[in-house]
């Protein structure tokens, strides 16, 4: 079985989806599965929906695509004051709901919330209480999610959402991961974790770079990828589609955000 490459929380950022499926093709993978939140922040739905539709469309609903499909629907579940325009992710998914194409559109409305590939499951959040999108940043938050992939009897659980990569498991289970490198970690037969993808768009663990993940299902070895990508460029973009300056500032490191600011005047 080929190696997958999964990516997740691309959260409309152009420049580093281009970066990391360069780096895709050279990892030589079978297969691109995408972890949900291909919109919402950034300044590109439209182009990062077409990119990844292009890729095969593999891809469960994260909760920012949920919440564009909504206000494509209902456009009046904006707030009704306009400081919603200060609020990244209102901001976010106002623009990809105005800036999709009937077809992409379409595409986002009837994404799955849950994806079986080679070895496990995919989903964007949580597996327990769905309909509240929760997050799993400890291993007290992944817990319920556990129970319920070790109950399934998928095992692996992949996940976005969180904008980290790390990888919950219960340390006194019979099986559990192996690491084999600072990036590499051996997943065996009869293990049960839950995996968090990392962001490519918007990572939140102190690495800016681009985050991204591979899994051979043969080997039974994931492996956490970051790639470069011009950030600067894409948190211009932000700024040219009239969004919030924190989605963008988010983006640079502490240096670039200062000159950033400073050229904005702000």
């Amino acid at each position: 079985m080929p190696k997958l490459a999964l990516l997740s929380d691309i959260h409309a950022n152009l420049p580093a989806l281009k970066a990391v499926l360069r780096d895709v093709t050279k990892a030589k993978v079978g297969r691109i599965v995408v972890g949900g939140d291909t919109v919402g922040y950034g300044a590109s739905s439209n182009a990062c929906v077409e990119r990844v539709r292009a890729l095969g469309g593999e891809s469960v609903m994260g909760n920012h695509d949920f919440y564009t499909n909504h206000l494509r629907r209902d456009p009046a579940a904006l707030p009704a004051n306009r400081d919603w325009r200060k609020n990244p992710v209102w901001a976010g998914v106002e623009e990809a709901a105005r800036s999709l194409s009937e077809e992409n559109a379409a595409w986002l409305r009837d994404l799955p919330r849950l994806l079986e590939i080679p070895g496990g499951l995919l989903a964007h959040a949580a597996l327990h209480r769905p309909e509240e999108w929760p997050y799993m940043r400890s291993l007290r938050e992944a817990v319920p999610t556990l129970d319920i992939l070790r109950s399934s009897g998928h095992g692996i659980g992949f996940f976005g959402h969180t904008h980290r990569q790390e990888v919950f498991f219960d340390p006194a289970e019979p099986v559990t991961p192996e690491r084999i490198s600072p990036t590499r970690i051996h997943l065996p037969e009869g293990v049960v974790c839950a995996v968090m993808l990392g962001s490519v768009g918007q990572p939140r663990d102190g690495d800016l770079r681009a985050g991204w993940a591979l899994w051979d299902s043969d080997t039974r070895v994931l492996e956490f990828r970051r790639t470069a990508y011009p950030a600067l460029e894409a948190a211009r973009e932000i700024i040219a589609a009239d969004l919030p300056v924190e989605s963008a500032l988010r983006l640079l490191d502490e240096a670039a955000a200062r000159q950033f600011r400073q050229m904005l005047g702000v």
